[in-house]
């Protein structure tokens, strides 16, 4: 394929470089554009302007408008170019959710200048560990800037050890060294995690989506993906007349269309191929074969999904994105699909208001600062010192 820049020039999209495009006109990973040719997607005149770039603590949002940003695109390779899968939400309301914590997400969310006590809700697909690779940088910088538990949603597994609710505690328990250090010395009421499972074995062909969440005005429902082995979920969010829909990792199913079906935005993983897979990551391409067509969906039936759930703008994620993938991944997808589509990044970020669908990476800073809490957050009470003391005769050692 020929490309108008180097194919392993390094480029960091927190100081984007020059503008170049691959053969078929799309930006080139890293460069600050977003991976699409349509940027907008218009619904009705007399759209909002956007700044090319967003610029974290720089935008309000509207009353009806709601932000979507990817925190991590990749895989179970984390790179530095990309983390493993996660997406915030973000209402015009004032509400934030969380969708799946994966390594190296929580650099990418902490960037965006969000004071820490604001991200206190966690939904996760499916326990893949790059999908919660992040979860203890979340609670950790959780613990001391917010002073109300982690609240995390998750279906229930094959077996009770398998479930959002074994998981939690097996978290909590792995922390206890942790918080416990801190006590007395920040605090610490943050640290404490509440697990709010959903029964999966109640999913059925007459109850296909269950609704998990219903506050101000907010309704997030769950529903089963094929993925692996049983337990993982999709979720559908809906707020002012406005939708997107995040469904993990999973196979194509009709279902998973079904219950996506005429969102604003659909979030569905676009897989790479088990030829470049193989390449790319130097495995056997029996195995490579496994893992594309076993669990996951490649850029043609990505394509299917999507021409069946018709959402107004389809994004792709949890892709290999390199200059040499872009174009042939959109040549695949639009065998079975002509409609607007992004490929996400790290930090694509996604406005959605009832007018037009905007698309653009945000410009972070790499070396930012937590923002202040709210002021409900700033005045919390220590608790009690540890128990678990050092021995004085160490202590006394202590050069003061």
């Amino acid at each position: 394929m020929k490309i108008t820049a180097v194919a392993n020039e390094p480029r960091d999209f927190s100081f984007p470089r020059h503008y170049a495009t691959t053969a078929a006109g799309y930006p080139l990973p890293l460069c600050g554009k977003p991976l699409t040719k349509t940027p907008v997607v218009v619904n009705q005149a007399g759209g909002r302007k956007y700044p090319e770039s967003y610029i974290p603590a720089q935008e309000e949002l509207a009353e009806n408008e709601i932000r979507i940003t990817c925190t991590g695109s990749g895989n179970p390779v984390i790179r530095r170019g990309q983390a493993e899968t996660g997406w915030l939400v973000e209402l015009g309301n004032g509400d934030k959710f969380i969708f799946d914590v994966g390594g190296g997400t929580v650099g990418n969310l902490w960037s965006l200048e969000i004071p820490p006590a604001l991200l206190n809700k966690l939904f996760i697909t499916h326990l893949h560990l790059d999908h919660v690779g992040g979860f203890f940088p979340l609670l950790d910088a959780m613990g001391w800037a917010r002073n109300t538990p982690l609240h995390v949603w998750g279906p229930s597994g094959y077996t009770k050890e398998m479930g959002i609710e074994a998981f939690c505690e097996n978290m909590q328990k792995a922390a206890l060294w942790h918080i416990e250090s801190k006590r007395g010395y920040v605090p610490s009421t943050g640290a404490k995690i509440i697990a709010h499972e959903f029964d999966a074995s109640k999913f059925k062909p007459d109850n296909p989506r269950q609704l998990i969440y219903n506050e101000n005005g907010v309704k997030i429902y769950a529903f089963p993906v094929i993925h692996t082995i049983f337990g993982a979920v999709g979720y559908r969010l809906e707020w002012k007349g406005l939708s997107m829909a995040f469904t993990g990792d999973s196979e194509p199913s009709t279902h998973e269309a079904e219950q996506s079906k005429g969102v604003d935005v659909f979030i569905h993983e676009g897989f790479i191929t088990p030829e470049v897979l193989a390449q790319k990551n130097n495995i056997p391409l029996e195995y490579a074969r496994n893992i594309v067509y076993k669990a996951h969906t490649p850029p043609d039936m990505l394509g299917r999904v999507f021409a069946l759930a018709k959402p107004g703008l389809g994004v792709a994620t949890h892709f290999f994105v390199n200059d040499d993938t872009v174009d042939p991944f959109f040549e695949d997808l639009h065998k079975n699909y002509d409609g607007p589509v992004v490929l996400a990044q790290d930090l694509t970020v996604i406005n959605l208001t009832p007018k037009q669908i905007v698309t653009r990476m945000a410009r972070t800073n790499l070396l930012h600062w937590a923002p202040p809490p709210p002021e409900s957050e700033q005045e919390a009470k220590l608790a009690t010192a540890s128990e678990a003391r050092i021995p004085d005769w160490l202590m006394e050692t202590k050069i003061k």
